[in-house]
């Protein structure tokens, strides 16, 4: 059985709370939040002890691991706290506020050889292990992909989430898993152009993000992708197109699902298990108990890279620029 604490208690946190009482080989022995009422309302609920004192809470209940499910400026102190210790961290996305606390957390993680995980639940997808799987050995040319959501046209969706100096805005916070399963299948990105604007929902005082935006990014490898992006739809669309002579394929991460053509075979894959919340929390807590870090597909270190892109492309929307990465 592994031990696992929870630092967080919003959407996020409670999510994976609800995810670990479904997996039979984790105990969660902890949770801590410094807003009192939160913290409250999750201790009633998960029937978990409850901390406002995060220390308090590492030395009381000697996790083996932790679930960082805090805003991303928020993180350093709390993984170093964990792993010099000697405890795991899971560290739900983006991985940090920026380059500079990123290179210092994972610093901390080297040097304390905690196992780490990064909360980009796609790379779990039987669908995107379907499709690195068809397009090895053959060749990518273009992408389109698009990530269709309405936040932006929910009333009670946290205020924060609009806030673009609090949340980064879609590009940050949530594209931020597209750059990341498409870096997992394709390889690093190079160069990022993109466009913005707020034709939905425009901007005020409490809406200071981009309510739509567009960026092109090449690869090293010189793959081109277009990818579409809104927090103003009314409905749930995720998917990735790969275009070549060879191949002609749709991933579609919200169904698990890939389709298309493959050298003219037909494809037509459905992944039988999309808990991915569930698959990366199995995962992490497995690699614990095994020791062995390669059981985890989403590394911190290997996070930065999401991160960096997630950067460069709201520096690009910002200044309507093409950014080197």
């Amino acid at each position: 059985m592994v031990r696992l604490a929870v630092v967080g208690t919003g959407w996020q946190g409670q999510g994976h709370l609800t995810t670990m009482k479904e997996i039979n080989d984790i105990q969660v022995v902890g949770i801590c939040d410094l807003n009192e009422e939160m913290l409250k309302k999750a201790v009633n609920k998960f029937q978990v002890k409850g901390f406002n004192n995060y220390v308090e809470m590492l030395e009381e209940t000697k996790p083996d691991g932790i679930v960082i499910c805090t805003p991303p400026e928020v993180r350093e102190f709390l993984v170093r706290e964990a792993a010099e210790r000697g405890i795991h961290c899971f560290i739900e996305k983006p991985p940090a506020k920026n380059l500079e606390m990123a290179k210092k957390v994972d610093e901390i993680l080297d040097r304390t050889g905690v196992i780490n995980s990064v909360g980009f639940m796609y790379r779990y997808s039987g669908a995107v292990a379907k499709t690195r799987e068809l397009i090895a050995g053959r060749r990518v040319a273009l992408v389109r992909s698009a990530m269709l959501d309405g936040l932006a046209l929910r009333p009670n969706w946290p205020r924060w989430f609009f806030d673009k100096e609090r949340s980064g805005g879609p590009a940050f916070d949530q594209a931020i898993h597209i750059f990341d399963v498409s870096r997992y299948l394709l390889g690093e990105v190079d160069q990022v152009i993109g466009y913005q604007d707020n034709l939905i929902v425009p901007k005020g005082e409490d809406f200071t993000i981009e309510d739509s935006f567009s960026v092109t990014m090449k690869y090293t490898n010189g793959i081109l992708q277009s990818h579409t992006h809104t927090w103003s739809y009314p409905g749930v669309f995720t998917q990735i197109e790969l275009i070549s002579d060879e191949l002609h394929l749709t991933l579609d991460l919200a169904k698990g699902i890939v389709s298309g053509k493959v050298d003219d075979i037909e494809i037509l894959f459905e992944s039988k298990d999309d808990a991915l919340y569930c698959l990366e929390l199995e995962a992490f807590a497995k690699a614990i108990a095994e020791n062995n870090q390669d059981l985890v597909l989403s590394t911190y270190k290997d996070s930065i890279q999401s991160l960096e892109v997630a950067l460069k492309a709201v520096e690009a929307l910002e200044s309507g620029t093409k950014v080197k990465i």
